[in-house]
């Protein structure tokens, strides 16, 4: 039992692929291991090409994993997305569920983080003898972290260098994954310190807005809640699922739409969603939005507290 649990995945107990299953030293589909050591290849495509991807769920007093269905599922997709050998969602339930128990620490919002490469590269000589189209797979539990905030964000749009169709025109550009490779979303996470914002939300060249460097972006407008749609080429957010579900509870409406951000500047409340959080934004650019703090308080409690009731309003398609 500790604060950082960190595990390996067994890939023949975690994915639909012919590779060795029941290690000796494994327990529900994991090898644990100290988390104080290295642990990833060099050799491993995710570390040296950057690909894979990731998920990373909010587990509330350490017991409560937030939207986990939800991660997996998005999980399941990447590797159909990614042409990587499909997932076993119930495995890897098992898989987070065991480490979620081993944890023991004092944080009340810790982060769990699932990491997925492609595995081992087989251009390589040690790639070669690593079971080659192999994923590999790393979990773990920070109750270290830094943990989340509600204080009101101050963003900058950026632009995002692409057109709004470039998801659908260029599929390769693999544009709606989350990806191991945030290279872009650090640089544009500085450029955000730069201008003295908190966070940048990026823009498409003809306009529209996509989402944020960790965030989803969504927007009230009266009755009537609005996120980018992810077709346009952002991650389909759990944690916007989430808020669009608390919204439907309390009667009002949710909708995807193509969203231009000057529309997005006119909405009466804007969010970001991350992590199992909503977050209050109070500016973009030089428009100002009112801070709700008592709805702030009351989304995040139903996300983290009220999970049966949310999940009767899930939207489950992708």
């Amino acid at each position: 039992m500790a604060s950082i649990v960190f595990a390996r995945g067994v890939a023949g107990e975690l994915f639909d692929v012919d590779s060795p299953k029941g290690d000796p030293t494994a327990e529900s589909h994991l090898i644990y291991a100290d988390p104080n050591l290295f642990q990833v290849s060099c050799f491993d495509l995710g570390f040296s090409r950057g690909d894979g991807f990731f998920e990373a769920i909010s587990v509330i007093d350490g017991k409560i994993p937030v939207s986990l269905d939800l991660h997996l599922e998005r999980l399941v997709s990447h590797t159909r997305t990614l042409e990587l050998p499909l997932a076993k969602i119930g495995a890897f339930r098992e898989a987070c569920m065991d480490v979620i128990r081993r944890f023991e620490g004092k944080s009340s919002d810790p982060m769990l983080r699932i990491f997925i490469s492609r595995g081992f590269d087989p251009k390589t000589g040690i790639g070669k003898e690593h079971h080659p189209g192999v994923p590999s797979v790393w979990i773990y539990m920070d109750g270290e972290g830094t943990e989340h905030s509600t204080k009101p964000l101050s963003l900058s749009s950026i632009s995002s260098g692409r057109p709004s169709d470039a998801a659908k025109l260029y599929p390769y550009l693999l544009l709606g994954i989350k990806s191991m490779s945030y290279l872009v979303n650090m640089s544009a996470e500085r450029e955000a310190a730069r201008r003295g914002a908190d966070d940048v939300v990026f823009e498409t060249t003809d306009g529209f807005a996509l989402e944020c460097t960790h965030a989803a972006i969504v927007a009230r407008f009266g009755s009537r809640w609005v996120t980018p749609d992810p077709s346009i080429g952002i991650v389909w957010s759990t944690s916007q699922r989430e808020l669009f579900a608390y919204a439907k509870r309390l009667g009002m409406e949710t909708g995807y739409e193509k969203l231009s951000m000057q529309r997005l500047k006119e909405a009466d409340e804007v969010y970001e969603t991350r992590g199992g959080w909503v977050i209050p934004v109070k500016r973009i650019d030089e428009a100002e939005f009112p801070v709700n703090e008592e709805f702030v308080r009351q989304a995040n409690f139903a996300i983290h507290y009220e999970q049966p009731e949310q999940e009767k309003y899930w939207e489950h398609e992708q």
